[in-house]
């Protein structure tokens, strides 16, 4: 037979649930007649070996035997006794000699306990009719037709256990072969108790709103295709003149040029006033027009010292690396 368990080993994990018979099944699976288990709570976990393969079994109390307080507690603990999950559930309903019809309430009980695990557990589910000795044909199609609706509700799937002891073999092969087809079926999966499935969920969930926020936000702010934004900004800084650097420069020359022009301009001045009274007036006027030029000249040098130069100060002048 092929490898069934999900995480590519050997193991089968089953959990056997009912009203009654549970041990008679776990027995069948098994193939011996001395059971030996770990109890744990109400609960009894068997491992075993068939096939080369290992096999855990988890016996749940008969829900006959519990107060309705504890059935809840029980049926959780059973399929969390064999983690991550069992492959099948097999839900034994007892076919009994003395039973005559079966019990329409036994049915419906067995339906509601099971819901207890949520409508998933139907995917993994097998019903078995543990039969006793002698119990005829006729009476074992009345049980199968009055679980109709069980039936229904996972794909059809069922076995009858007809015999009290160890069954042959060839008739436990039966029961594995339909576990094996309903692993198969599932694609190696099982089934997922209900708190570990809501965690499951809630972080799934919790990953797609992560998600989704960061693909919201590369939407809201699209990343930049100029690669070389930062350099050539930082280039433009550098390389690009500022207006304020030639001011310096600019006013200079004008400084110098001024100063001869208003030499040039007192001398001529005062040259030509003075030439009405001949030469020693021109000469006299030449003086005087030098003189009035230096004050002149002084008093835009001031000026430019003390009013232009605080109003556009030197820059700096960047050094090139």
């Amino acid at each position: 037979m092929t490898t069934i368990s999900p995480q590519g080993g050997s193991e089968l994990r089953i959990v056997i649930l009912g009203n009654d018979e549970e041990n008679k099944v776990v027995k069948s699976v098994l193939n011996c007649e001395k059971l030996t288990g770990v109890e744990v709570g109400l609960c009894t976990l068997h491992q075993g070996e068939q096939t080369g393969r290992k096999i855990s079994v988890v016996e749940a109390p008969g829900w006959d035997r519990l107060r309705p307080d504890r059935i809840k507690e029980e049926i959780v603990r059973s399929v969390s006794l064999c983690p991550p999950g069992p492959h099948a559930l097999l839900l034994v309903i007892p076919v009994k000699t003395t039973s005559g019809d079966p019990s329409v309430g036994e049915i419906n009980a067995s339906e509601m306990h099971m819901r207890l695990l949520s409508e998933r557990v139907w995917k993994h589910t097998i019903v078995v009719f543990a039969c006793d000795d002698g119990v005829d044909h006729q009476t074992i199609q009345k049980h199968i037709h009055s679980a109709e609706k069980i039936l229904e509700k996972c794909g059809r799937r069922s076995h009858v256990l007809q015999k009290s002891t160890c069954e042959p073999p060839s008739q436990i092969h039966d029961l594995l072969k339909k576990i094996y087809s309903l692993v198969k079926q599932n694609h190696g999966g099982f089934f997922i108790p209900q708190a570990y499935y809501e965690l499951i969920q809630q972080k799934t969930q919790e990953a797609s709103e992560t998600e989704l926020r960061k693909r919201r936000g590369s939407m809201d702010s699209p990343p930049s295709y100029n690669k070389d934004t930062g350099d050539s900004e930082k280039k433009e800084s550098v390389e690009t003149p500022k207006p304020s650097e030639d001011k310096p420069k600019i006013t200079m020359d004008f400084k110098t040029i001024s100063l001869i022009l208003f030499f040039a301009f007192g001398a001529v001045l005062g040259a030509v006033a003075g030439s009405e009274s001949g030469v020693s007036g021109a000469c006299s006027g030449l003086v005087f027009g030098v003189v009035l030029a230096v004050l002149l000249a002084s008093f835009i040098v001031y000026i430019y010292t003390h009013i232009y130069s605080s109003a556009y100060p030197k820059q700096p002048t960047q050094s090139s690396s």
